[in-house]
C-alpha cells in the first residue's frame, strides 16, 4: 500500500473494530522504511484482516477461550496447537484471540505450509498479514527479533485427517523442539476445539491433489451436495485453551538438538499436553455447535439420573450430621 492506501485502511480499521483500534495502535513492527517488515507484515494489512476475522470468530464460531494468561506478554513464544479443519480457519480464529484477549496485543505470526508459498495473490496476503512461510531460517529470525510464533506441529496431516480420526494428534514434527532449546523459547502447548468438525472431510482426491500440487484434495459432504457453496464451514463452536508454558531450555542446553533420543521424548511431552487440553475440551464443551445437552439428557432420562444423585448427596450429609 502507498501512503494513501494505509490511511485509508486505518480509517477503515477504525470504523469496523472502533472497539480494538486504540489497543491495536500499541503493535509495532520492525518497519524498514517501507511499511512493512522484513517479512511482509504490513500493519494495515493485518488490521483489516483482523476485523473481517474477528466477525467470523464472534458471529460463526463463537470462539471462546481459556488460559490466555499463560502466553508470556513479550518475549520470543512458541504457541504449539493440534491443526485440523482442512482450511485454516483455527489458526485464523488463535490470531484473532490472542491480539483480543491478551493484557498487551501481540500479532502472532504463524508457520504456513511451503506450497502455500506458491499460490498466487495468497501468499503476497499471507506475507502481509504476517504469516510466513515454515522454511527454518524464516522460524528461527523471528524467534530472535522475539516475536509470538505459532506452529503446527502436525502440519499438513492434521488438517488432513479424515473425519473418523478427529481429535487423534497425528505425528508432530521435531523442528519447534530444536528451535526453542536453540533460542531458548518458552513453548504453549494449545487445543483447539470444533474446528475437527466444521468440514466433515471423508475422500481425498489425490491425482486432483497431485496436478495442483497441494498436500491434498478433501472433498466432503457439503460439497458433493451444494458444490462451492460447501466450501462454507459448518458454525461450529470454537474452544481454544492455553496451557502453562513449558521451558524446556532451563533443563536441557542447546547440545541437546545433538541428541535425538531426547528430543523425540520432549516432543512426545508436548503432544502429551496438547492431547490432554483436548481431552478435557471434549469432556467441557457442551456439543459440537454450542447447544446445551440438558434437554436431550432429560428425554434420555439423564435428569432422572441427576434427581437419583442429589438424592443420595442429601442422604450422605444427613449420615455425615
Amino acid at each position: 500500500m502507498n501512503q494513501r492506501a494505509r490511511q485509508r485502511a486505518r480509517a477503515i480499521a477504525r470504523m469496523l473494530i472502533p472497539e480494538d483500534y486504540e489497543r491495536l495502535q500499541s503493535v509495532k513492527i520492525n518497519d524498514l522504511g517501507f511499511g512493512y517488515d522484513p517479512f511482509g507484515l504490513e500493519i494495515e494489512s493485518a488490521m483489516l484482516a483482523y476485523a473481517v476475522a474477528k466477525f467470523v470468530y464472534k458471529n460463526w464460531f463463537r470462539v471462546e477461550s481459556h488460559g490466555v494468561e499463560n502466553v508470556p506478554l513479550k518475549g520470543p513464544v512458541l504457541i504449539t496447537p493440534n491443526h485440523s479443519g482442512v482450511l485454516p480457519f483455527d489458526g485464523a480464529m488463535l490470531a484473532v484471540d490472542l491480539t483480543k484477549n491478551m493484557e498487551t496485543p501481540r500479532v502472532m505470526r504463524a508457520v504456513v505450509d511451503n506450497f502455500a508459498g506458491f499460490l498466487p495473490f495468497v501468499n503476497t496476503l499471507f506475507y502481509r498479514w504476517g504469516q510466513i512461510i515454515g522454511a527454518r531460517r524464516n522460524f528461527e529470525e523471528l524467534l530472535r527479533q522475539g516475536e509470538l510464533v505459532t506452529v503446527f506441529p502436525e502440519g499438513h496431516k492434521g488438517t488432513g485427517k479424515p473425519y473418523k480420526e478427529r481429535y487423534k494428534l497425528t505425528r508432530f514434527n521435531v523442528g519447534f523442539m530444536e528451535l526453542s532449546l536453540l533460542n531458548k523459547t518458552p513453548i504453549v502447548p494449545t487445543a483447539v476445539i470444533g474446528a475437527e468438525e466444521q468440514y466433515p472431510y471423508m475422500i481425498d482426491l489425490k491425482p486432483l491433489a497431485k496436478l495442483l500440487n497441494f498436500p491434498y484434495m478433501p472433498v466432503t459432504p457439503l460439497m458433493l451436495f451444494l458444490g462451492p457453496l460447501g466450501l462454507v464451514p459448518l458454525p461450529t463452536k470454537y474452544i481454544i485453551y492455553y496451557g502453562k508454558p513449558l521451558h524446556f531450555y532451563r533443563d536441557y542446553p542447546p547440545e541437546t538438538v545433538k541428541d535425538p533420543e531426547t528430543i523425540y521424548g520432549l516432543v512426545d511431552t508436548v503432544k502429551t499436553r496438547v492431547q490432554d487440553l483436548i481431552d478435557q475440551g471434549l469432556r467441557d464443551r457442551k456439543g459440537v455447535f454450542g447447544f446445551p445437552l440438558t434437554p436431550l439428557k432429560a428425554l434420555l432420562g439423564g435428569a432422572k439420573k441427576e434427581d437419583l444423585s442429589e438424592e443420595r448427596k442429601q442422604i450422605k450429609e444427613k449420615a455425615g450430621a
